[in-house]
């Protein structure tokens, strides 16, 4: 199985919000272009939502929008997970219960 560490990096080149960037990456360039893509099509649409046309502005406003995306994800992974876990646990005392009980019968 190939490690990522022994991945080679590779030059691959796109396009955000009109500016060409050369991105260094260990992933194909397929993945860094459906990356780029993403970022892209986010910072045009905060761009119109927001009526901004400074393409700093709109790059942090991009940044902070995937990272409040990936949080709210992550809390509801964390609870899904708590909620899982729960459930779990008391399916596990209903079987005991219910392995007692027939135990005694």
């Amino acid at each position: 199985m190939e490690k990522r560490d022994d991945k080679k990096s590779q030059a691959t080149q796109v396009i955000i919000f009109g500016s060409e960037f050369s991105v260094v990456s260990q992933e194909s360039p397929d993945y860094t272009h459906k990356i780029s893509d993403f970022v892209d099509r986010r910072m045009i649409e905060i761009a119109s939502e927001l009526n901004l046309a400074d393409p700093t502005k709109v790059a942090i406003m991009t940044a902070l929008d995937i990272a409040d995306k990936l949080l709210q994800r992550r809390k509801r992974r964390k609870t899904e997970k708590a909620r899982a876990v729960e459930a779990v646990e008391r399916l596990g005392r209903y079987l005991d219960r219910t392995n007692r009980n027939e135990g005694t019968r």
